[in-house]
């Protein structure tokens, strides 16, 4: 029998140790759930099997519901996420500031 309950991607934020400096995690998983607070809930509940001595949930989650009214909808190009944010910044200053500050883990589109 299909889950009825609709799809959401929860944002959870770790912070790691053991690596040579500080750093944050954020991961993106998806739950199936009737609310956003029970989306949060489902994913804080996985979030204890993900935890480790060096990766530790901070708290902070954020639910976004994924639409599906036209059928089951995952797949390649299933927005999964979406955060909007105010800002006057004009692009690089913008990625520079949220997104690429130079200290993350990232693989850049030069790296391919």
């Amino acid at each position: 029998m299909a889950n009825p309950e609709p799809w959401y991607g929860v944002r959870l934020i770790y912070r790691l140790t053991g690596l040579s400096r500080p750093a944050y995690e954020e991961r993106v998983v998806l739950v199936r759930a009737e609310s956003g607070e029970g989306a949060i809930a489902a994913a804080e509940k996985e979030s204890k099997v993900y935890e480790s001595e060096t990766a530790q949930y901070v708290g902070y989650a954020m639910a976004f519901h994924i639409f599906d009214e036209n059928g089951p909808c995952l797949g390649p190009g299933t927005e999964v996420f979406s955060l909007i944010r105010q800002s006057e910044l004009d692009p690089k200053a913008y990625l520079d500031r949220f997104h690429d500050t130079g200290n993350e883990f990232a693989r850049s589109d030069s790296e391919v």
